[in-house]
């Protein structure tokens, strides 16, 4: 496992400008809802008195005043809550609810969607845009010695586009069972925790179910993620062969599969806590210091999706491995 993560870090510092490519593209979808929201805001600000307070920190009394007009659309979404590091434990209220993506998996009856259908949609777009740079990513990585040109990703990421958009299909179809199967466990675990004898039992059963499907999440992306680079490493054409080999093959390297996960996770928490920390160290006070906030910004991001790639990079390197093709269908 180890060696598949230094091999996987190796590979990714030969072709370091796949991190620009995929930043370079979550900023374009971002732009989307940012640049509308900015011009809202200006507008909504223009000869208040917030204004010139907005430079300076979060004036609450105005965001208070102006959400409660019912703002619509993916201006909804502008809270406190999600500045800092609290977008981390938002988006992940949002995935165990099944709101992400799409809403597809979400229990029906809510009184309101968390989440506007501009924004669920754009998240839906962005899902195809993954499905796209997967296969030209992958056959990157998979050379040994490095190096890329943007004709030839293009080429490999439209090459593999077809597959890799069944094999998405096809893990949403796995995403649905999975959320299915939770909801009668849910209404069990709940029904025990609200009989518990103490406060602290019912707090830990309904931690520990959020926890389960946090991990089915997980394995799921586990197998999918294998399955991607198996169908671009070996050419297969069968998505459903492909992540049955997958399946195989996570099942009997489990430890070094997820030591992976667990690694990069840790790696994740740090990097947030380090995030955090710095945001809290910053005061903006001015068009200077929001140039750097906007560097630290973009830094974080830069090294989230280097993450996202490094564990990408290590699955390749796992199944090259000695020894792993053995027993695979």
């Amino acid at each position: 496992m180890l060696r598949s993560l230094r091999d996987g870090c190796r590979s990714l510092g030969l072709d370091w400008g796949l991190v620009l490519l995929v930043l370079a593209s979550n900023l374009a979808f971002a732009l989307v809802l940012a640049v509308p929201l900015a011009v809202q805001l200006e507008n909504d600000l223009e000869h208040k008195g917030a204004s010139s307070a907005m430079m300076y920190g979060f004036d609450y009394d105005w965001w208070s005043a102006w959400s409660e007009q019912q703002q619509q659309g993916p201006e909804s979404a502008l809270s406190p809550e999600i500045l800092g590091t609290g977008f981390m434990l938002k988006n992940l209220e949002l995935l165990l609810k099944g709101w992400l993506p799409l809403g597809l998996f979400a229990r029906g009856g809510s009184a309101a969607a968390p989440v506007d259908p501009v924004t669920l949609g754009l998240g839906g777009l962005y899902l195809v845009l993954q499905a796209f740079l997967t296969g030209g990513l992958v056959s990157v990585l998979r050379r040994p010695r490095g190096g890329w040109t943007l004709r030839g990703l293009v080429h490999g990421c439209g090459f593999y586009f077809g597959r890799m958009a069944r094999l998405s299909l096809l893990a949403l179809a796995a995403a649905g069972l999975l959320f299915a199967l939770n909801v009668p466990f849910a209404a069990a675990v709940d029904r025990v925790a609200r009989e518990a004898v103490s406060g602290r039992s019912a707090v830990l059963l309904a931690l520990g179910r959020h926890a389960l499907l946090l991990v089915g999440l997980l394995l799921l992306h586990m197998v999918v993620s294998h399955a991607r680079v198996l169908l671009v490493r070996e050419e297969r054409l069968s998505v459903v062969l492909a992540a049955l080999s997958s399946l195989g093959f996570c099942a009997r390297r489990l430890a070094a599969a997820s030591g992976q996960y667990l690694v990069i996770a840790a790696l994740g928490g740090v990097l947030l806590a380090l995030f955090g920390l710095l945001d809290s160290w910053l005061v903006v006070v001015g068009y200077k210091t929001q140039l750097v906030a906007l560097v630290l910004f973009e830094s974080f991001m830069a090294a989230r999706v280097a993450l996202r790639l490094w564990l990408l990079a290590a699955q390749v390197e796992l199944q090259r491995e000695p020894g792993r093709s053995a027993g695979l269908p």
